[in-house]
């Protein structure tokens, strides 16, 4: 049987006192005019940053088509993001850098033979070319925060009981403007596997250690999946272990009935952002930019 992913990111569902719904940095697309979501995050002890975008036009995302392209680029390296999925309006990409201190800037671009590359119909074919779209110049620099290394909890480590809390701790910064944790939850059961990501504010903010009840991210009785806010999406899509899951179309409203799952054991992905917030360019009437450095650690629950 094939595995089944699911996509879960309602905020709402995080109880314990971790979680906050509270998100300065992220502000809401604009009905007019043109509007981004970006995020580039640098993860520890790497040189590759991932980036990961989004534009609308008054208010819907706006898949680029033509000769339009995403483009991201560091001091050292320049990368054409890819739609996760034909005319999603979604890109992503890595982007190879050598001082973080310059940051990454995105720009819309105008390259109809490298935008043939990434679209559905071959690159030798549809070579008629429709000139510029509207989005051509728009352009945001995103700047990093300071590195962010967790020091607890340890890989690997095992948690028996929906009732334990995980703590985790790292060396504070003042740079940040806030913390997110983002998760990627995977149970098994024999052939069956079931995925699903969440993802909030912390809020104690940069303050050197959380807790979080394993019950909250594995709960032990069904629940709903619905992804309903935009602002929560890029960090779980920046996550590359799920990347497969958001291009499956599995992101919509769905019961999870986790209680009739023959749980063995789950791998819970950790991933804390340390953030801040960026400007989002010139003529950009709404959104966010994001530039993010993370860490991740990767703990078992067992029952």
């Amino acid at each position: 049987m094939r595995a089944l992913p699911i996509l879960l990111l309602p905020a709402l569902l995080l109880s314990s006192c971790y979680s906050s719904e509270s998100d300065s940095l992220r502000g809401s697309v604009s009905n007019e005019g043109v509007s981004v979501t970006i995020q580039a995050n640098l993860p520890a002890n790497s040189v590759e940053a991932n980036v990961a975008a989004s534009y609308f036009q008054d208010g819907r995302k706006a898949a680029l088509v033509g000769g339009d392209i995403v483009v991201a680029a560091s001091d050292t390296d320049s990368a054409i993001l890819r739609s996760l999925e034909n005319l999603s309006g979604d890109y992503t990409s890595l982007v190879a850098l050598t001082d973080s201190g310059q940051g990454i800037r995105f720009s819309v671009e105008f390259d109809p033979e490298a935008a043939r590359a990434d679209r559905w119909y071959p690159v030798d074919e549809l070579i008629v070319d429709p000139g510029p779209g509207e989005l051509i110049g728009y352009s945001t620099l995103v700047e990093f925060p300071d590195p962010i290394v967790l020091n607890s909890p340890l890989p690997n480590e095992t948690y028996t009981d929906r009732n334990q809390d995980i703590l985790m701790n790292w060396v504070t910064s003042p740079t940040s403007d806030q913390m997110r944790l983002t998760s990627v939850q995977t149970c098994y059961s024999d052939s069956r596997q079931i995925q699903w990501g969440t993802s909030t504010i912390l809020a104690g903010g940069d303050n050197g250690s959380t807790d979080i009840r394993v019950g909250s991210l594995i709960p032990s009785s069904n629940f709903l999946n619905e992804i309903t806010n935009r602002f929560t999406q890029l960090s779980v899509i920046i996550v590359s272990a799920i990347l497969d899951t958001y291009s499956f179309g599995l992101i919509g409203r769905q019961d999870i009935e986790i209680e009739t799952f023959d749980l063995e054991y789950c791998t819970i992905s950790l991933t804390l952002f340390r953030e801040i917030g960026n400007d989002l360019g010139a003529d950009i009437s709404g959104g966010y930019a994001i530039g993010s450095t993370s860490d991740t650690v990767t703990v078992v629950y067992q029952p």
